[in-house]
């Protein structure tokens, strides 16, 4: 969830544009004086403050309107009423997803009470150190700490991401993410990196949940979108296992992180083309069914179908 602008409106930014590094650089200092307090205060008050403020900015920013815009094609049963109340609750999980990431080091100092593992069928532990693994997740809960499972199984893991556009936010965040146990590369340029990771049994880690223009026709929610399948590839091609980890939010700023049981083709004799869209299909079938269990913790901004789709009326239901 990459965005020009995090607290500030854009249409701020537009009109002074000459501005534009001194907007980036008091965005900076916000957010790191938001995290300083966060990283101080106790766990729980954390997450509030940090909820707090984005309930606060929330009217200013133009993330209610993005949130909706997705959440109105993805629940068309819902009505317009109920899908602006998921957005504003989105962005409220903004606020807990910048505290995850300020407050990772200490959730993981104290995971015997707070961090719970599950492991599903089909998946081994042990044979996981000594194989390669493709991991996958979505920006669905408190998806930045499925890392965890790189520290509780002793594995050597390597995840991307998307850098900041605010080059001041992106160097904070960077220090952020130091202290979460795997190592993290940018998106531009990884794959190189990422194939030998795999060479030598070690586990990677990708979000690709987001539209990817160029990519390959896949339905979410039952529309067709542009999807990544680099992961499904990916496994295919070094013959290892297809793992999506999930990490839902608990009471008391408790967390379940869940590795789910591999995913495979429907044919293993069909093309490997056919086999990638067969697996990539199902993982996003998955990473629906968490959308529709906490839809208020999806935190996608960006445009998810094509422009057309928004233009299509939704709700049958206006109240």
């Amino acid at each position: 969830m990459i965005e020009k602008h995090y607290l500030l409106p854009d249409r701020w930014v537009k009109k002074l544009p000459a501005l534009q590094k001194c907007f980036w650089a008091m965005e900076a200092f916000i957010l790191r004086l938001l995290m300083w307090t966060i990283r101080i205060v106790p766990l729980q008050r954390g997450y509030n403050l940090a909820v707090h403020l984005c309930k606060t900015v929330e009217p200013l920013t133009p993330f209610t309107a993005k949130f909706e815009r997705n959440l109105a094609v993805a629940f068309p049963e819902k009505t317009k009423q109920e899908v602006t109340q998921i957005a504003v609750d989105c962005c409220h999980n903004i606020g807990k997803a910048l505290a995850d990431l300020v407050l990772a080091k200490r959730i993981w100092d104290e995971r015997d009470e707070r961090v719970e593992f599950v492991i599903q069928d089909g998946i081994d532990p042990l044979r996981m150190r000594e194989r390669p693994v493709v991991f996958v997740t979505a920006h669905v809960g408190a998806w930045q700490l499925t890392s965890f499972v790189a520290a509780q199984y002793e594995l050597s893991m390597v995840s991307v991401y998307a850098p900041e556009s605010n080059p001041y936010l992106h160097a904070l965040v960077n220090r952020l993410r130091s202290a979460l146990p795997c190592k993290f590369i940018p998106k531009e340029g990884c794959m190189r990196e990422l194939m030998t990771t795999l060479k030598q049994g070690n586990v990677i880690g990708f979000v690709p949940d987001l539209r990817l223009d160029g990519g390959v026709q896949i339905p979410i929610f039952g529309i067709n979108t542009p999807s990544n399948t680099t992961a499904a590839r990916m496994a295919l091609h070094h013959g290892c296992e297809l793992v999506p980890l999930r990490a839902e939010r608990l009471p008391g700023c408790r967390f379940r992180i869940t590795i789910c049981s591999p995913i495979q083709p429907d044919d293993f004799n069909a093309s490997v083309d056919e086999q990638v869209k067969q697996m990539t299909q199902k993982q996003l079938d998955l990473f629906e069914l968490w959308i529709r269990d906490t839809p208020d913790q999806w935190l996608c901004v960006g445009r998810r179908w094509e422009e057309e789709v928004y233009e299509r009326p939704v709700h049958a239901i206006e109240v």
